[in-house]
């Protein structure tokens, strides 16, 4: 097990922590986009359901 004196230590990781930082930013940032993409698409289906909800009442009261 590592055995990290400084916080610079726990940073640099024995050498690898270029790569395992990163690695961790790539998750981070995948998970942020597809947090996006269906918090989108949630939207834009509410949407389309409320607009045909309109369009059938609509037609219903004509």
């Amino acid at each position: 097990m590592n055995n990290w004196n400084s916080l610079a230590d726990f940073i640099y990781m024995n050498g690898h922590g270029y790569y395992v930082w990163c690695a961790y930013g790539a998750f981070v940032l995948g998970v942020l986009f597809e947090l996006y993409g269906l918090i989108t698409r949630r939207r834009a289906i509410c949407r389309r359901i409320m607009r045909e909800a309109r369009a059938a009442q609509s037609t219903l009261e004509s």
